[in-house]
């Protein structure tokens, strides 16, 4: 265990892969925060666009770069040294049996694209106000 460490990287059926990293660290004594984050890398490209968005590429691209992260992080906080292994190990179990259904759905790029886009245009209309 330790920080920033690539326990794995997994193929989903949609293409993008999923790095799964253990972010654990000692907290004080023999305590340990456990902390696991999967991510993924996604291409903001004419593959991965919403359909809506599809004649906005450039303007999407520049808004939200070439390429936008997903994160998922989970945490478990004052763990015994002893039970930090096996927390982790069912901390990567449930993210690993969540990601086929959600994040490896054929949508889940758009999707993500579609939020982070409206996000930004959000933040757009209020610093324009």
């Amino acid at each position: 265990m330790g920080a920033n460490k690539l326990l794995s990287s997994h193929e989903l059926p949609n293409g993008l892969i999923l790095t799964v990293w253990d972010r654990s660290h000692p907290v004080v004594g023999d305590r340990w925060q456990v902390v696991l984050e999967g991510r993924i890398t996604i291409p903001v490209n004419d593959r991965t666009l919403p359909p809506e968005l599809s004649s906005r590429a450039q303007e999407v691209i520049r808004a939200l770069g070439p390429d936008l992260v997903f994160t998922r992080r989970e945490e478990r906080n004052f763990i015994a040294t002893g039970k930090a292994a096996a927390i982790l190990q069912e901390m990567t179990a449930r993210l690993l049996e969540l990601a086929p259904r959600y994040l490896g759905h054929p949508d889940f790029a758009a999707r993500f694209i579609r939020q982070k886009f409206k996000e930004y245009l959000e933040r757009q209309c209020l610093n324009n106000q």
